[in-house]
């Protein structure tokens, strides 16, 4: 039997094509390389038993040697294992043992749960903490009775929201794939998810009316993570009826007033579950499941919830992301989507979620803790899934913007310190892209050049001694001399690089033409005086500047087609300022998306 972590090594190998190193695992899966050694003794038994030919060679690594076929057909194998039956490592029993409190109405004592999870009463005490650590920002705890056992205890709202998250964590992109595909061909082979066994019987009777019902227009307008959210918040919902917890009373739902494509489907979807349920149907659990119970989400402020959020990512991680502005655009965008009213609030898939919180674990925890203090549901701030879709904004404007390619800085060091230093700038320079000689001197002037520019390194036709690595060359580089160079530039840029403290680097410049960039100038100008004009009375004196800014760099994104796109479904704005966007930007010979269109509302009162 695999192990968690076994499991997982075997599907990242039947995943490359190249070789893997075990020191490269054992950063990824947080444990030392002797560990993995071990868990390869089992790696390597489960590939013999399916016959693939397992390689392994030292200061190269370990990986798979074998055809399409058999690797499809191992992929296969692998992922229609029970993972259930696999020995769960902490993080898996963490999870489940948050599954079962929440399905269970009586207290549950630390030898039931030693038992279900097949493991010690000591590792059961032990793994209550990790549980303790989890659910507290969902606002759920944990309850402890003496000689009664344990409970989790909190809003019932809340409780969905974090059975929810559990669910959608265990499941991989092979199970999405496999529940969509048998919705859309309305398949009966059974599939193995990781859900308590309370969640199955319901799942089952939503499953099969969703895949009834899946050809039908009104199904076609959702797209796959509302179709999941909406699957997974059903079969919660019938199993907390089940056991006795609505969301708030028992008023039955009256059909809402309006009829969009989105409620009729889900109207109809609840009534034959419900029914063959036998559950009424409840107009809370009605909010619960199309997310409507987050009104309060209507009255936020989007704008300056987007400005409070960066500038404290800013403050706590010190890199000055307000002067990005595409970062400021494309957040407001997201945040808008996310919350704008009549949308569905999924607790969207994310499978970067376990990567950012594991590579990037300071800036996941500022952008949550600005979340949890500036927007107002913070149930939905909680969400990982949620958080790691704003890191993505940071990290990218991290990447294209403030990350500036770290290049070592030289010092050419000659007989006169002019002579050949040109021609030699420019070849290495041409040769090796990392590097900038950024002086060239004679042996008199090292100690002050080095001083002034701050160099990373020398190159120098003679041999001197120097606080800082020396690459001695010929008066005219030869190839050896320029792999020399190359290889101390490549170990310099390795060094981890200082913070940009408030910088603004342009990370590559656009090559327009004078007329091109005419053109965006002229557009972005007309546009912003006749929004300006128009909108004027209902915008802030303080957001006047910022919108400004926002519709002239609205308008180089359209012409490029760089505009903001949402994952999810965008709702089109059907009001007057939103009619009125359109009308200008089409005059303008401008396509301008939703989305972007959304944000641009957001700053009016």
């Amino acid at each position: 039997m695999l192990t968690m972590r076994e499991y997982q090594i075997v599907t990242k190998l039947l995943e490359v094509r190249n070789e893997i190193r075990i020191k490269d695992l054992s950063t990824e899966f947080g444990v030392s390389t002797r560990t993995i050694k071990y868990d390869l003794n089992n790696v390597k038994y489960w590939f013999r038993q399916h016959e693939l030919d397992f390689h392994s060679q030292p200061n190269k690594g370990i990986w798979i040697a074998c055809s399409e076929a058999k690797r499809m057909e191992a992929k296969h194998a692998i992922m229609q294992m029970e993972r259930r039956k696999l020995y769960p490592n902490q993080d898996v029993r963490v999870r489940r043992l948050i599954s079962i409190l929440a399905l269970t109405v009586e207290y549950v004592t630390a030898n039931e749960l030693a038992e279900r999870l097949e493991v010690s009463r000591n590792t059961i005490l032990s793994d209550l903490q990790f549980v303790e650590e989890m659910i507290e920002p969902w606002m759920v705890t944990l309850e402890r009775k003496q000689r009664t056992g344990y409970k989790i205890y909190g809003e019932e709202i809340h409780v969905r929201l974090l059975l929810e998250h559990i669910i959608q964590t265990e499941l991989s992109n092979y199970d999405i794939y496999q529940i969509m595909t048998r919705m859309m061909k309305k398949e009966t082979q059974d599939i193995h998810l990781i859900i308590e066994d309370q969640l199955v019987a319901y799942y089952h009777i939503v499953e099969k009316h969703m895949t009834a019902m899946f050809d039908s227009p009104f199904m076609q307008q959702f797209n796959h993570s509302e179709l999941l959210t909406t699957l997974l918040r059903l079969t919660i919902s019938l199993t907390r009826l089940q056991l006795g917890f609505t969301v708030k009373t028992y008023k039955l739902l009256h059909t809402p007033p309006y009829k969009d494509n989105h409620t009729v489907f889900l109207l109809t979807l609840m009534k034959i579950t419900y029914e063959e349920a036998c559950f009424p149907l409840l107009e809370d659990e009605y909010l619960y499941v199309s997310g409507a119970f987050e009104k309060e989400t209507n009255q936020m402020d989007i704008a300056h919830v987007t400005e409070q959020i960066i500038r404290y990512v800013s403050e706590q991680e010190g890199i000055n992301y307000k002067q990005d502005s595409r970062l400021y655009s494309n957040l407001l965008a997201h945040l808008s989507l996310r919350f704008q009213k009549g949308t569905m609030h999924i607790s969207e898939f994310n499978p970067f979620t376990e990567e950012i919180k594991r590579n990037h674990t300071s800036l996941f925890h500022h952008i949550r803790k600005a979340c949890q203090t500036y927007i107002t549901t913070r149930s939905v701030s909680a969400q990982d899934s949620f958080i790691a879709f704003l890191a993505l904004h940071f990290l990218v404007s991290y990447e294209n913007t403030f990350k500036k390619k770290q290049r070592a800085r030289a010092l050419y060091v000659c007989s006169t310190g002019r002579g050949v230093a040109k021609l030699l700038k420019s070849r290495v320079e041409r040769e090796v892209p990392d590097i900038d000689i950024v002086a060239y001197c004679s042996m008199m002037e090292i100690e002050d050049i080095c001083k002034r520019e701050e160099v990373d390194l020398i190159v120098s036709i003679f041999p001197i001694t120097a606080d800082v690595p020396v690459i001695v060359v010929e008066a005219l580089p030869t190839k050896r001399d320029i792999n020399a160079i190359r290889q101390q530039v490549e170990n310099v840029n390795k060094r981890e690089s200082p913070r940009l403290q408030g910088s603004f680097v342009q990370s590559h410049k656009r090559e327009n033409s004078e007329e091109i960039s005419q053109e965006i100038i002229l557009k972005g100008c007309e546009l912003t005086q006749e929004l300006v004009s128009l909108f004027g009375p209902d915008l802030e004196e303080s957001r006047k500047n910022a919108f400004m800014m926002h519709v002239c760099l609205l308008v180089h994104r359209c012409y490029f087609e760089q505009q903001y796109e949402y994952t999810g479904r965008v709702e089109a704005c059907m009001n007057e300022r939103a009619t009125i966007i359109r009308r200008l930007f089409f005059e303008k010979d401008l396509k301008i998306n939703e989305a972007e269109i959304t944000a641009l509302v957001q700053y009016m009162n």
